[in-house]
């Protein structure tokens, strides 16, 4: 199949090069001749597009020598490889959640997928425009809980301590410690005295996963890592509280919801008391608020959102606290 007229917004051409025909090849066999390729916003590794057909459409997952939209940050493609053995994974174990990968072309560092989001809209573009229901983050959490049992039986996706490295460089270098507040410092030493290691997401948030038509799916893996669930658990809640900043009526509500219906593996916890989780939390939202190295796209008015930075520092400053408190300074 030799193909090269289409109409594009996405930047596959470019950044495949000589490799772009093998891509193209890889995705007829699932949608037929292409007729347009669009790009996907949100990642800020990979080049993300949605490639339609006469008979369907696939995403393509591209990795460069750059972060997407981060160029000056640097990397290297061949890391693609990674997600590949994390989706390989994930969707062999639960395949209603996580998307098949059809074609792995590691010449090209490039990924051919399905595409598992129904409305071709991630669950943030939705946030963006009305509030999350409890119904949404019920089933959210049932189904966070799933992949959280499930991982106990998956090996790491790096080899030797790469899951570890990758936990202390990224999860705790990019995210956590950010900040340089000393009491996030304590909560990753407490995060790494947790039991239950195993995989988790690393990235789980609205951005990357989809709610529509009444399911679950769950993609960007290039963060997975083996961590505490609780890492996951705080990520995704510091992100419900981000996106209701400006609904706070709204926020405990859907925030209880998801964390009643979400039940960590070992041993019981609760939520509404739990210090570590409230400090993981925090971490994630300074990371997200002050925006020093991973751009995330406004959420509130830059008041709003200050005036929250720094009721969460004073928290962290006085704490430990809770994350009912937390909520409450939302």
């Amino acid at each position: 199949m030799t193909q090269t007229s289409f109409t594009t917004d996405a930047k596959l051409p470019a950044l495949l090069g000589a490799h772009l025909q093998p891509v193209l090849t890889a995705c007829y066999p699932h949608i037929g001749r292409i007729t347009r390729v669009e790009a996907c916003t949100g990642g800020s590794v990979s080049h993300v597009a949605r490639v339609h057909g006469e008979t369907g459409r696939v995403i393509v997952k591209v990795r460069g020598h750059r972060f997407a939209q981060i160029p000056q940050i640097t990397t290297d493609p061949a890391l693609i490889a990674v997600e590949h053995r994390a989706l390989t994974l994930y969707h062999q174990a639960l395949p209603d959640l996580f998307p098949q990968v059809l074609a792995f072309l590691p010449d090209a560092y490039a990924m051919v997928m399905t595409d598992v989001f129904p409305d071709a809209r991630t669950w943030r573009e939705h946030l963006d425009e009305r509030p999350a229901s409890v119904e949404e983050c019920v089933r959210l959490g049932y189904a966070l809980t799933r992949v959280h049992h499930a991982a106990a039986s998956l090996p790491p996706v790096r080899e030797g301590d790469g899951d570890d490295r990758f936990r202390k460089e990224h999860a705790y270098g990019y995210c956590l410690l950010t900040s340089g507040h000393p009491a996030l410092a304590d909560a990753c030493h407490h995060l790494d005295n947790l039991p239950g290691r195993r995989l988790v997401l690393g990235d789980v948030c609205p951005k990357n996963l989809s709610l529509a038509a009444g399911r679950v799916a769950f993609v960007d893996l290039d963060n997975v890592h083996q961590s505490s669930p609780l890492y996951d658990v705080g990520y995704l809640l510091a992100h419900l509280v981000l996106h209701h900043l400006t609904r706070p009526n709204d926020l405990y509500k859907i925030a209880s919801a998801f964390l009643n219906a979400y039940t960590l593996p070992g041993p019981a916890r609760l939520w509404p008391s739990d210090a570590l989780l409230a400090s993981v939390t925090a971490g994630v939202l300074l990371y997200r608020l002050e925006a020093r190295v991973v751009p995330y796209p406004r959420t509130a008015p830059p008041a709003t959102a200050d005036r929250f930075r720094h009721r969460i520092l004073r928290l962290l400053d006085t704490g430990p606290f809770t994350v009912a408190r937390l909520l409450e300074a939302a």
